[in-house]
């Protein structure tokens, strides 16, 4: 899912107005679609790794658009993410291809060629296991060979259980598990796990007979994230390599305590909306739920630490915490561990590469279903998830 696909159209008259149009079918049986205008060359060629998209779902240079940019169709279902939830089966997008420069009504006109390309989380070979032990829930992927591997504990935010990049990071020669720790039915308390939780699935993690015990780091998002900057903190038993943290609100709501969603659901009275009434938790958040000042402990903070920000993050104040994080450890004398990585247009939701950017989806809260906004403005948001899940695999390889 993350490796770049080329994508080249032949035989065509020269100067020839032509629509590429991408299609995918959820596990929800969701239709998601994206469309481009593209002109072909003297020769009767496009190439959408080198050629300007003139209109649609995205303008420009975009070899990987008519990924990033696929949308929920109208007349579906809508403000809902993209999720898969099933690794051991492909994503699997239809590119087709039409005369003339259209818009809509696709289903009517014939498609002058088609293609269909199957995209993967989980590589061949890459072991798939659920975790259920001591309390903890996940699923636990590991790559091929005996290892010992490199592992990380994954975790995301209050949305709740995903394992598409634990099983893309296995898929990268990592040993990775994918935590639940809220909304989940298996879970003592479905609202959030206490940091209790978290320790002993980090002694779990190290218990694995394919994971290299001592080679063992902490990556999360959002408040998974501000969890993980509390362990590395705070917690003198949890000693991880490396520590990757994206848009996290680290201070929020004091993350050691558990009961995270009943805690978030007294801001949303203070929460503002936006002109579409979208909720824009993060002035809430600022104002009534996080203490800026609070002091971590950052000089227990032992290992290199890559912070990721999307600056348009509308939902929790990322930027404000990753600045006050590389303030704390500056006071210390361990600047030289944090390097932050600060996107200005990207927003909350910064995912692996090339899924779809989603500026607002539904959010599930006790007794309410509300829609959030996440930030983020498409091509830069898209190239953001881009570089940053470069840089995170730069970041590992040296450190794991």
């Amino acid at each position: 899912m993350d490796e770049p696909f080329q994508l080249e159209v032949a035989c065509l008259p020269p100067h020839c107005p032509v629509t590429l149009r991408s299609t995918l079918c959820s596990e929800g049986n969701d239709l998601w679609e994206s469309f481009s205008h593209y002109v072909s060359d003297e020769r009767g060629r496009v190439n959408v790794s080198k050629d300007d998209s003139l209109g649609g779902s995205y303008i420009g240079c975009e070899p990987m658009g008519l990924l990033w940019s696929l949308r929920l169709a109208v007349g579906g279902r809508q403000n809902i993410r993209l999720r898969k939830k099933n690794m051991q089966t492909p994503l699997v997008v239809d590119i087709s291809l039409f005369d003339g420069h259209t818009i809509d009504n696709f289903n009517t006109q014939t498609a002058l060629a088609m293609t269909t390309m199957e995209r993967w989380y989980m590589a061949p070979g890459v072991r798939r296991i659920e975790v259920r032990e001591n309390g903890v829930v996940g699923t636990l992927f590991i790559p091929p060979g005996p290892g010992p591997f490199p592992a990380l504990l994954d975790v995301w935010g209050l949305a709740g259980f995903m394992e598409h990049r634990a099983a893309l990071l296995a898929s990268r020669g990592y040993a990775c598990l994918a935590l639940a720790y809220i909304n989940h039915p298996e879970l003592q308390l479905g609202s959030g796990m206490g940091i209790s939780y978290f320790q002993e699935s980090w002694k779990l993690l190290q218990s694995v007979p394919q994971v290299s015990a001592d080679r063992l780091g902490l990556l999360g998002s959002c408040f998974g994230a501000a969890i993980f900057i509390l362990m590395a903190s705070e917690l003198p038993d949890i000693s991880p390599r490396c520590l990757v943290a994206i848009n996290s609100p680290s201070g929020l709501l004091n993350p050691g305590e558990g009961n995270y969603l009943e805690k978030l659901q007294r801001l949303l009275p203070e929460t503002k909306l936006d002109a579409n009434g979208h909720f824009m938790i993060k002035d809430a958040i600022l104002a009534f739920g996080i203490d800026l000042e609070r002091s971590l402990q950052a000089g227990g903070i032992q290992c290199p630490v890559l912070l990721i920000v999307g600056e348009d993050d509308q939902c929790v104040p990322s930027l404000e915490s990753a600045q006050k994080l590389e303030a704390q450890m500056r006071a210390v004398g361990k600047g030289h561990l944090v390097t932050k990585l600060s996107y200005p247009e990207a927003g909350h939701l910064i995912e692996p590469p090339y899924h779809p950017v989603m500026r607002s989806s539904s959010f599930i809260l006790p007794g309410q279903t509300v829609t959030l906004l996440w930030g983020g403005v498409g091509k830069p948001h898209a190239a953001a998830q881009e570089d940053s899940w470069r840089r995170i695999l730069e970041f590992l390889d040296k450190h794991l």
